[in-house]
């Protein structure tokens, strides 16, 4: 791996694997933003003492 000029320290992904990676990181934040501000919105709703 050290002798792989394509390979990033210290991860040992190439930038097209890393980019990938991140892609997926992104999707993956923005689904569980997404779910918690539904949540939240329920919350808020369904909770009398906040109305």
């Amino acid at each position: 791996m050290a002798d792989d000029p394509d390979r990033v320290w210290p991860t040992g992904l190439t930038l097209a694997e890393s980019e990938e990676l991140h892609e997926k990181v992104i999707e993956g934040t923005r689904l569980f933003g997404l779910i918690s501000a539904g949540a939240h919105l329920l919350a808020y709703i369904y909770t009398p003492w906040l109305n």
